[in-house]
């Protein structure tokens, strides 16, 4: 199956056990699209000559590397389709944010979509992105584009903070492309940006406990580093030559200021990123309003742990050693007790990628190696994907999602779900990227937060919820894999290599944990459904690039050209994720128990007692 924007749909998500196998696929063509490939000489089919791949006029000029390009591409964001562009003019200026959207892959005339792979930028990752056919023509496209639009470096400089270059059609001939190319300002991200003095008193924070607040004229963009965070430089700052990251979001601002009231109200921890070196401002272009945009915090040029992983596995770095594994696992076990002794304290995203690494301080110079610490990042509390998250997370989230996107020929079932999830949680309502930030202890995650809620009431639920995911993380640490390859969900597209999981590297496998780690991960990672099942695979595979069945043993070839069998996989795979999901949300509102789920839950450690494990593991090894 190829990864058309359906997939987000209908294999990646719960709403895939509602998708109906005996309609068309949503991801043909419309009507719109085919018109065009009769009447546009460039769209039509590769039988007549006028459009034909092999006539020059119709043919793409080239899709090498330009010398000097007028257009950098730093990222892309996961559904392929948002671009991290800016033109070479705009480095060393303020950031702007102002992203290219292309349209969805099913878009593409046929022919040049085989061209051009638009696919392939999903899985690609940072260091193959660059060399993507698609890239280099939408480089071509946007350099053609504003070289040809009247005084386009002052309109471009002009626009509100998280405003839009909107690509309409992607074409083989640049001049017919750009015709289709807009630029489009967004006023919406700067009026929804809250002020220093109105965060402030919802936090209830003296001024002498905020950090600088700097203008944003002062930033020195450099690099797109992610979809939220920037590298850069602020000379008036911290001086030239020092490179900071800016978190900024174009969507979903209240995350943002979520994280950083927890950076200004938790004590430091060496494990734990710092404080913001200042708070960003900026005034809106519309109404000349100032409110905060973002912040600014230490840069870790060492990458992430998932990076080291993958580094060391493909054998580009050195073996990670055994002390190194139980120093990285000791420091994230206590970072983690550290943030939960905050009232609001929680981490519900613990994943390889955001933990970072840096040189420790203790390091001895006269040793061949230096030691690495581990530095947690994110504190947003937005939550995780679901192959990490535990049951009794996972299986609210997953009604969420129901609630709040089911259609109307579903109408039942959603609103029935509703009024579950509004027993379990009350006042719940689903939520969009465009809510506005108010402050809400905890975050805005509703499963996460109705856990810290029970906490407060003198529970333990919250903590051996993390517990579970610590638990997969130090799986990852110790079998030197960032991927834990469990259920379907948007970690499936970072794994383009189907073979090495039937190879049987997945989680629980062991080959590498010792012994005694391994015990542990076990009590951690209690209630995770692949324990009871050891064969228990997400169900569906990325190979070469394509969404393929991954039940059985199976004709792989064949497996590829099956998109229906693909489909009815995952819509399988979700509907028993969905009985379970129903079953517990109920249990609970009737009882107030779920007598598998939370009893397993019940059964892993606290986060103090894996903490102590850990420690007298790394002492064994010491001696």
């Amino acid at each position: 199956m190829d990864l058309t924007s359906d997939i987000f749909s209908d294999i990646l998500s719960p709403l895939a056990a509602f998708v109906r196998h005996d309609v068309a696929p949503r991801t043909t063509p419309s009507p719109g699209t085919r018109a065009r490939e009769t009447e546009d000489p460039h769209m039509s089919d590769a039988g007549n000559w006028k459009t034909c791949p092999l006539n020059p006029q119709s043919r793409i000029d080239s899709l090498t590397s330009r010398v000097s390009p007028a257009w950098r591409v730093d990222g892309v964001d996961v559904d392929g389709r948002r671009v991290f562009a800016v033109p070479v003019f705009a480095l060393g200026a303020p950031p702007l944010r102002i992203d290219v959207y292309l349209p969805p892959v099913e878009e593409y005339p046929y022919w040049l979509k085989d061209v051009l792979k638009p696919e392939a930028v999903i899985y690609a990752g940072k260091r193959g992105l660059h060399v993507q056919p698609v890239v280099q023509h939408v480089l071509r496209a946007l350099e053609h584009w504003s070289s040809r639009m009247p005084d386009f470096e002052r309109q471009y400089r002009n626009m509100p903070f998280g405003s839009q270059i909107i690509v309409s059609r992607v074409a083989a001939r640049l001049d017919e492309m750009s015709a289709d190319m807009h630029l489009c300002p967004d006023y919406d991200v700067e009026g929804a940006m809250m002020g220093v003095d109105v965060l402030q008193g919802m936090w209830g924070l003296e001024e002498s406990a905020w950090p600088p607040v700097v203008e944003w004229t002062e930033l020195r963009f450099k690099r797109q580093l992610h979809e939220a965070i920037a590298l850069l430089e602020i000379p008036s700052l911290t001086g030239q030559g020092r490179d900071v990251v800016f978190k900024a979001l174009v969507r979903d601002q209240r995350y943002m200021y979520n994280e950083l009231k927890m950076l200004l109200t938790l004590r430091p921890h060496p494990n734990i990123v710092s404080r913001p070196l200042c708070v960003v401002v900026k005034r809106g272009r519309f109404g000349g309003r100032r409110g905060v945009c973002g912040f600014v915090i230490e840069y870790f040029p060492l990458g992430t742990l998932k990076e080291r992983l993958l580094d060391a596995a493909s054998g580009a770095t050195p073996r990670i050693a055994d002390e190194q594994r139980f120093r990285w696992s000791r420091q994230i076990a206590e970072a983690l007790v550290h943030i939960n002794a905050h009232p609001a304290g929680f981490y519900p995203d613990l994943k390889p990628d955001n933990v970072v690494l840096r040189e420790s301080k203790d390091h001895d110079g006269d040793s061949e190696e230096a030691q690495l610490d581990v530095v947690l990042l994110d504190l947003e509390q937005r939550g995780g994907w679901f192959s990490w998250s535990p049951p009794e997370v996972a299986n609210v989230e997953v009604l969420e999602i129901l609630a709040s996107g089911l259609s109307d020929d579903e109408e039942d079932i959603r609103e029935e779900i509703a009024r579950e999830l509004g027993m379990y949680i009350p006042g719940w309502a689903p939520t969009s990227q465009q809510d506005r930030y108010h402050n809400a202890e905890g975050g805005f995650s509703a499963p996460w937060r109705a856990l810290l809620q029970e906490r407060q009431q003198g529970t333990l639920g919250l903590e051996r919820a993390q517990v579970f995911m610590l638990g997969k993380l130090l799986w990852c640490i110790f079998e030197g894999t960032p991927l834990v390859r469990c259920g379907i969900d948007h970690e499936l597209l970072r794994d383009n290599g189907f073979r090495s999981e039937l190879g049987g590297q997945a989680f629980p496998g062991f080959r590498k944990t010792p012994s005694e780690v391994r015990d542990l991960i076990r009590r951690c990672t209690e209630g995770a459904p692949e324990w009871e099942d050891d064969q228990r695979r997400r169900g569906v595979a990325l190979w070469q690039g394509k969404l393929v069945s991954a039940v059985g043993s199976r004709d792989l070839e064949t497996a590829m050209d099956s998109a229906a069998e693909t489909r009815e996989t995952a819509s399988k795979w979700w509907n028993g994720e969905v009985e379970q999901a129903r079953r517990f949300l109920q249990s609970r509102v009737a009882n107030g128990e779920d007598d598998s789920v939370l009893a397993a839950a019940k059964k892993r450690p606290t986060m103090a007692e894996v903490l102590d494990e850990i420690v007298r593991f790394e002492g064994r090894r010491a001696k």
